[in-house]
């Protein structure tokens, strides 16, 4: 594999993830060969001051860690659905602290049935897909 189809196949990982979390990579993806090991580094978008390090894919040769680095982008959520997850994390949290907090479950409970009814369609979609 040469310099121009390792750059091309790099760029369409920072496609793969905009496509995939709505979000330009905050770095774009590159190479790095280090120690006989191929190393990419996957970022999300920069959205609101923040960004993270999705995964990162190695190997022993650059296709191989091109390869790894597409299985993890093709693992994520599509972005309704990871909006979703994010969502009912947020909930969750905030069930979490109002029980921290000593807050009456009369309270807290209505979010907890809010919480169960949205995994449960969540796993009827899955299960569907």
């Amino acid at each position: 594999m040469d310099v121009q189809a390792i750059t091309q196949r790099l760029y369409a990982i920072g496609e793969a993830i905009l496509e995939k979390t709505g979000e330009s990579p905050w770095s774009g993806p590159d190479l790095t060969i280090q120690d006989n090991k191929c190393t990419i580094q996957i970022w999300s978008g920069w959205k609101v001051g923040n960004y993270k390090l999705i995964g990162t894919a190695k190997g022993e040769t650059p296709d191989v860690a091109l390869d790894t680095a597409d299985a993890i982008i093709a693992a994520l959520p599509d972005p309704e659905i990871a909006k979703l997850h994010a969502h009912m994390a947020r909930v969750a949290d905030c069930i979490d602290k109002a029980h921290a907090d000593g807050i009456a479950d009369e309270y807290v409970t209505p979010l907890r049935v809010t919480v169960k009814a949205m995994s449960d369609n969540l796993l009827t979609v899955q299960a569907a897909e």
